[in-house]
């Protein structure tokens, strides 16, 4: 199959465009023929790079809807964007395009260059989350105009987790449209993790400290100053404890004052972005995460594929059932749950947990077979309907 990932353009460095890099990459192992298509905007041409390694790339101008000053009405209205883009589709000699959108409103002009272009789509949205669920800005018209164009859309639609499946369903009404594909990352290989976890700790500055990483962009949704408020706690239970940050981001200045607020800066530290985070991850000795609300980040199931034992926020794990209750820390706001850092054999414990499930349902090939089913689906769903007309 020829297969165009379409990328709604917000960023090389979002869990949601690094789910390209990873179906891309396992469609590509199983034999497809996958290309990129993607904004011309600076941000997207690490993500374009990283792609070229095993599929074409093609970029366009192209405005993402938050570059847009009226957001995702103005996306929607711009019919004569859409119309190009479904032109620039079209030259690509793809026989399915698969749309991938971080949220409900997020290139809703894209869905109708996906109807102009008259070839089998599908749509994958990893945040479900209505705009007035997120506090945004006219809520109730950005949310009307995201409804309007899903029910117009003619694909499916895909979400990453059950939980996001009802919201959408919930959102748009029912319809038989929606369906289920986890995200999926690589496997990593364990066999040097002793020998890059040692050489890794030496150049971060640790011996027997406790590290604690977290990764994700430093916006308000990652919390990153609820992370902070987590050292700080932790520090007074596990004095040993360290603590790394991976990402940067428009909240960069508000946590280097925080750090200094709190007196932490000796136990914290702050890393800019990597390509290759394994090393960090195996450096680790927790990976705790956050946020206020996720669809299913690839973070996590890094951390979980590199055998971490994972402390997760209570407000997530609601939404994470592939969790039991023995196979994760559920952070809460006193940190109350830090007592459980001190049992290392409890911990090694966790992080042989989660390594278990990502083998067992996260894997970036299970992803991509599930992928092939739709896709297939899809083609034939157009067959058919062509012959009708």
């Amino acid at each position: 199959m020829k297969i165009l990932l379409a990328s709604s353009s917000s960023g090389s460095r979002g869990g949601g465009e690094l789910y390209l890099l990873y179906l891309g990459r396992a469609l590509a192992e199983r034999g497809h023929e996958v290309s990129l298509w993607a904004s011309s905007h600076p941000r997207m041409s690490e993500l374009a790079e990283s792609f070229a390694a095993f599929g074409k790339v093609h970029r366009s101008e192209y405005a993402n809807t938050y570059d847009r000053r009226l957001r995702s009405v103005a996306s929607y209205a711009d019919r004569s964007g859409a119309a190009r883009v479904a032109k620039t589709w079209s030259s690509t000699g793809a026989d399915l395009v698969h749309i991938n959108k971080q949220n409900l409103e997020d290139g809703l002009d894209l869905l109708a260059a996906a109807d102009r272009l008259g070839r089998p789509s599908l749509c994958t949205i990893h945040l479900s989350q209505s705009a007035r669920y997120l506090r945004a800005v006219l809520a109730p018209l950005r949310d009307w105009v995201s409804q309007r164009a899903l029910r117009k859309y003619e694909g499916l639609l895909v979400t990453v987790l059950e939980n996001r499946r009802r919201d959408l369903e919930e959102f748009v009404g029912p319809t038989p449209r929606i369906r289920v594909i986890p995200n999926g990352v690589p496997i990593f290989d364990l066999s040097r993790r002793a020998e890059i976890r040692d050489q890794k700790r030496r150049e971060l500055g640790f011996s027997d400290e406790l590290v604690i990483a977290a990764v994700g962009r430093l916006v308000s949704q990652k919390r990153p100053l609820a992370f902070l408020k987590q050292a700080k706690l932790v520090s007074e239970r596990v004095p040993s404890a360290r603590f790394i940050w991976v990402g940067e981001g428009i909240l960069s200045e508000q946590w280097d004052r925080r750090v200094a607020e709190l007196g932490i800066a000796e136990i914290v530290s702050r890393l800019p972005w990597q390509r290759d985070v394994l090393p960090v991850l195996f450096a680790a000795d927790l990976f705790l995460h956050v946020a206020e609300f996720e669809g299913l980040p690839l973070a996590i199931l890094e951390a979980m594929s590199a055998g971490l034992p994972c402390a997760i926020a209570e407000n997530l794990l609601a939404e994470m059932p592939f969790f039991g209750p023995e196979d994760v820390l559920r952070v809460n706001s006193n940190a109350s749950w830090a007592g459980a850092l001190l049992d290392q054999g409890a911990l090694a414990k966790l992080g042989a947990r989660a390594r278990r499930i990502a083998e067992e349902r996260f894997s970036f090939g299970a992803m991509a077979a599930n992928y092939e089913e739709l896709y297939r689906e899809t083609l034939e769903r157009e067959n058919r309907h062509g012959s009708l007309r």
